[in-house]
This record gives C-alpha cells, sequence and structure tokens, in this order.
C-alpha cells in the first residue's frame, strides 16, 4: 500500500484534535483518543472518507492535464477514479485504516499522557530561558 494516501487520511481525521495548550488538555485528549467508543468512531469516519476518496472520480482533471499537454484527452477512461491511479493495493486501505486507527489512537493517547506529564517542566524551562534571554540583553 502506498503509505503517502493514508497518512494524509490519518492526519486529515486527526486536524480537529485541539492543541494541548493549558494543563488538563493533554490528560483530556489523552482520555479520548484511548476511549474505545470514540476510537470506533474515528475508525467508522476514516473508513468512510477514505472509501469515498478512492471512489472520486479522477477523468475530468486527467483529461484536461492531456489537453493542456497537447495530447489527446480522449484516451484517459472516463470512468478513472482516484482508487484507480492509486493501485490495486489502494482498495485495502480503508479496511487497514479502520483496523488499525484505535492502535494509532491509543500510541496518541500515551504520548499526550507523557506530554501533560512533561508540561509543567517544559514551562518551567521556558520561563527560564526567557529569563536568561532578558538578563543577557541588559
Amino acid at each position: 500500500m502506498r503509505i503517502a494516501f493514508p497518512v494524509l487520511v490519518v492526519a486529515g481525521a486527526f486536524a480537529p484534535v485541539p492543541a494541548l495548550a493549558a494543563e488538563g488538555d493533554a490528560a483530556r485528549v489523552a482520555g479520548e483518543l484511548n476511549d474505545p467508543v470514540r476510537q470506533a468512531q474515528m475508525a467508522a469516519a476514516v473508513e468512510a472518507v477514505t472509501t469515498a476518496v478512492l471512489a472520486m472520480p479522477a477523468a475530468l482533471l486527467l483529461r484536461a492535464a492531456e489537453t493542456m499537454a497537447g495530447r489527446d484527452p480522449e484516451a484517459v477512461d472516463p470512468n478513472l477514479t482516484v482508487g484507480d491511479l492509486a493501485g490495486a493495493e489502494a482498495a485495502e486501505a480503508p479496511h487497514v485504516l479502520a483496523q488499525r486507527l484505535p492502535e494509532l489512537m491509543g500510541a496518541m493517547a500515551a504520548m499526550s499522557a507523557a506530554l501533560a506529564t512533561m508540561l509543567p517542566e517544559l514551562q518551567a524551562m521556558g520561563e527560564r530561558m526567557a529569563e536568561d534571554m532578558a538578563r543577557s540583553r541588559e
């Protein structure tokens, strides 16, 4: 399976996850990512979106590209889809992503929990750096 397509889909699925801006956010995100119901919802959504993307028609864009290149646009199959362009192995991508997503979300939850533990130290370090930089300007 080509890796770029699944990575883009998963990245898009997690785009709405808020940034870890305040204490407690990391723990909340970790809890949400570890929630089996949320994992099942995300897996179903990713599978549906991936299936839809693979089924999208691609012929119109390819025909336009062929025309701009001075080639015969009629040589492009009018029923060509994104899945056809991605290759036969992409047909399994929706199912594979749906199966692997809970594991990925669990790993992200572990990273969020680790970040929550590290956040006070990182904030203190940032404050010390800001103080040191202010002193060095004097």
